[in-house]
């Protein structure tokens, strides 16, 4: 992925189940920032503040199993996530 690049992916969040209950979120959010560094090869993942939302909207216990999210590389080595509508 080149800078100025922008692309839509849906990332599955599944693996975030697997933990103890009180710690799925916090998971969710690092399965989602590991799936975009694979992905756009950028070092720093920023995550909009309505994406953040949305993992976090059922609580600490109930992350969503996928999430569709529009990325857009900014520089070389920064990304950043924005929940798509």
């Amino acid at each position: 992925m080149k800078a100025g690049e922008e692309r839509v992916y849906t990332i599955p969040l599944r693996k975030a189940k697997r933990t103890q209950r009180k710690k799925r979120s916090p998971r969710a959010i690092r399965e989602l920032k590991g799936f975009l560094k694979r992905h756009t090869k950028a070092e720093n993942i920023k995550i909009d503040s309505k994406l953040n939302e949305k993992i976090w909207e059922k609580g600490i216990e109930k992350p969503p199993s996928k999430l569709r999210v529009r990325v857009k590389k900014e520089e070389e080595d920064t990304a950043t996530a924005y929940l798509t509508e």
